[in-house]
């Protein structure tokens, strides 16, 4: 026997729809009045669109923000990017910078642990590249766009298309133009870098010396060669002032084979004492092999700033004449970048520059561990 229709009609609205939870769809009508995760509204506008009684609303809205779906500043609501999963693009400075391998790895486990897409760009120490990172990063449409980049001309382009496209954009190593900033205090990173140096000529020379010789890389910007002027400070702050033709400034090119044609150059001419400081520990390493090359390590010394692993061996060797290195620390920004990044995308107010923990290694430090090492084995 076939079963007749029944002539009751299927609910169609919330009053004849004995499953539905009226507080629940007043909720959802909540979160549906927002029509983009960019759109803030205040609780006028929200009653408005939703035309829910003012108490109704106003409790729903303070439940959401307890729990996370909305974010308020000050009497404005925007939905909460946090509530769905984020994806994180990262314009890196080259793959064959060891200081930028490590940071993409550590973001790589920070992202993985922490539940983000990350998509990863190639700026390959190339201004016009990075420039078109940034375009696609735009059209990807990304969270929070993380920018590693060196060159200090391209940065307000690359600032302005991140704006445009109403992305936060965290810059990280070298700051950025109209950026978030996270890593480290170049001056003070480049001030205990001189402290080094000057200790070594106190120590080996009796504080004498002859030549200063700061490798720079000029397209980076100023701030970034405020390591530079760090190491100045902190050589002067121990020896007394060198004297204008004691400072040599050269354009190192922020690489290793540029700073080694320039280096070997200048040592040649020069016979005495020389402090070398790279900008970064490519320049440091392109230093000492023209060090060894043209004087054999005779009364020079070199520091770098990076902490590479390449330059840390060097530093270890009891025949380099590379003296120490400041480590920026790669394994700390990827955890640094989730909690950064996330205080951002809240909304909630932070520092515009966060500061990641720089070290000075030493090559008596890594000497005493290879001893208490070898004591211990």
């Amino acid at each position: 026997m076939k079963s007749r229709r029944s002539g009751k009609k299927t609910p169609t609205n919330r009053e004849s729809d004995k499953y539905l939870i009226p507080i629940l769809a007043k909720t959802i009508d909540v979160l549906d009045c927002f029509r983009n995760e960019e759109e803030s509204l205040n609780l006028k506008e929200i009653i408005e669109r939703t035309q829910l009684p003012h108490t109704t609303a106003y409790r729903i809205l303070h439940t959401l923000v307890a729990r996370d779906y909305l974010n308020q500043t000050g009497h404005l609501y925007r939905l909460n990017q946090l509530r769905r999963r984020l994806k994180f693009g990262f314009a890196n400075l080259s793959t064959q910078i060891s200081l930028a391998v490590e940071i993409q790895e550590s973001l790589e486990k920070a992202t993985a642990a922490a539940g983000v897409d990350l998509i990863v760009w190639d700026n390959d120490r190339n201004a016009d590249r990075a420039l078109s990172n940034a375009e696609e990063m735009a059209k990807a449409r990304v969270d929070i766009a993380i920018e590693f980049q060196l060159f200090e001309q391209v940065a307000p382009v690359i600032a302005d298309i991140f704006a445009r496209a109403r992305i936060p954009v965290i810059s990280i190593v070298n700051p950025h133009h109209s950026s978030l900033y996270l890593g480290v205090d170049n001056y003070r990173a480049g001030y205990s870098a001189g402290l080094a140096l000057a200790d070594y000529a106190t120590k080996h020379w009796g504080g004498q010396v002859d030549a200063l010789l700061l490798l720079e890389s000029r397209p980076a910007g100023r701030t970034v060669q405020s390591r530079l002027i760090g190491v100045l400070r902190g050589v002067e702050g121990r020896l007394g002032p060198l004297g204008q033709n004691s400072v040599h400034h050269i354009d190192s090119g922020g690489d290793k084979a540029t700073s080694r044609k320039a280096v070997e150059q200048f040592v040649r001419k020069r016979s005495g004492s020389i402090l070398v400081a790279g900008i970064n520990d490519e320049t440091a390493i392109g230093a000492a092999e023209a060090a060894t090359k043209v004087r054999g390590n005779r009364d020079i010394a070199i520091v770098g700033h990076g902490g590479s692993p390449e330059m840390i061996e060097m530093v270890a060797d009891p025949t380099s004449p590379c003296i120490g290195t400041v480590s920026f620390h790669p394994e700390l920004y990827g955890p640094e970048l989730i909690a950064f990044a996330f205080l951002t995308l809240r909304g909630k107010s932070t520092t515009p520059v966060h500061y990641i923990e720089h070290e000075l290694v030493r090559k008596e430090s890594l000497a005493s561990s290879a001893l208490a090492e070898h004591a211990i084995c």
